[in-house]
């Protein structure tokens, strides 16, 4: 556990003196440190240390205010300082591209390769902007009444509709509902092409949370990047397939 900027930041690890490259991982929203061990556990028999924190509010890791993407990223920086790591592979799962994306672009650590795995860039999606716009519309009347705890199981779907269950979770937590809308509004998309670093881009070919048209993007705008698309399998592939992650990383880095 480390102290950063006053946070306990609690991570997993696996560490070996003779391994010479390391990879930290961040897991996704919702997900947890513990959500990545048996890819770490891989990754460690295949000569690699591995260090997976806890992001401020998943799970271990406290969240004392609401946080933006510059303040995730200044945590990781600092975090990564602390620990006196450079020279590694950073990898990200989903909704958090954008804090590798600015630290990767910030050129404080030499990053070796980018691991983006099913990675949400998406902010600016005119089909998902159009959902947004007709539900803002259409709730304005009803606004207080889809409070009513009556109505609750019709409101998540509504949201969910449009992509907002991660939304609806975040409701009742402290400083979460407005961290989530801090990350979701922030739209980076054009840092993308500031980009030098390599990059494996690893998608599910039918993902409905990130679509495989944020891969196509990226894959486009990050000039030393090679995308890796996988036919059957999940969003949160690194449970349901982690040796088939491993070993598609470990062929193509």
């Amino acid at each position: 556990m480390q102290n950063i900027t006053n946070l306990e930041i609690k991570y997993k690890d696996f560490i070996d003196d003779n391994n010479s490259e390391t990879i930290v991982i961040l897991h996704g929203w919702w997900w947890k440190s513990d959500s990545w061990l048996e890819v770490g556990e891989l990754l460690f028999k295949s000569w690699f240390n591995v260090i997976i924190p806890d992001l401020p509010w998943f799970w271990e890791t406290k969240l004392d205010y609401a946080f933006d993407l510059d303040e995730y990223a200044k945590v990781i920086t600092n975090f990564l300082r602390k620990l006196k790591i450079d020279n590694f592979i950073l990898w990200w799962h989903s909704n958090w591209w954008a804090i590798a994306i600015k630290i990767a672009n910030s050129n404080i650590f030499s990053i070796k390769t980018l691991v983006l795995n099913n990675s949400a860039w998406i902010r600016k999606n005119k089909k998902r902007n159009i959902k947004k716009a007709i539900f803002s519309i259409l709730s304005k009347p009803f606004k207080f009444i889809f409070k009513l705890k009556s109505l609750s199981k019709l409101r998540k779907k509504i949201y969910s509709f449009i992509w907002w269950w991660d939304y609806i979770k975040s409701e009742d937590i402290p400083f979460l509902k407005e961290t989530y809308l801090n990350i979701i509004n922030n739209d980076i998309s054009d840092e993308i092409k500031n980009i030098n670093n390599d990059t494996l881009l690893i998608w599910w070919k039918k993902d409905t949370f990130t679509p495989v048209s944020d891969a196509y993007f990226m894959r486009k705008n990050i000039k030393n990047s090679k995308l890796i698309i996988l036919e059957k399998e999940a969003h949160s592939i690194h449970l349901k397939n982690p040796f088939l992650l491993v070993d598609t990383f470990i062929k193509n880095i």
